[in-house]
């Protein structure tokens, strides 16, 4: 929580989950910001083990993904997406927060 609120994105505990808020900065969200957060046992390893599930409200949705809703918030699905933290130039959490963003600006608009 202390990597991510240095990065930029102030990390609360929430139950078994932390989220964060985020700007989304493309695609059918683009500047709003969203309310997203990963479980607490997927980074106990943080950052040598990355985590590997997003979790984002039900309104943010996708084409295509594998999703569940183990330990998420009510109204709030989490995706597997694929990550591996391999430039370490970069801090951790801001590399996370980068994926994350990219990962929204794919997202599609709700059907009306």
């Amino acid at each position: 929580m202390a990597d991510m609120t240095v990065a930029g994105a102030p990390a609360r505990a929430d139950g078994p989950r932390i989220l964060y808020d985020i700007v989304a900065i493309g695609g059918a969200f683009a500047g709003k910001t969203i309310t997203t957060g990963v479980s607490i046992s997927e980074v106990q390893s943080w950052p040598a083990v990355p985590p590997h599930w997003i979790h984002l409200p039900m309104e943010v949705q996708f084409t295509q993904t594998n999703m569940d809703d183990t330990d998420c918030a009510p109204g709030y699905k989490r995706h597997s997406r694929d990550y591996s933290y391999t430039d370490t130039s970069i801090h951790p959490a801001r590399a996370w927060l980068s994926h994350v963003r990219g990962f929204i600006s794919i997202a599609i608009a709700e059907a009306a």
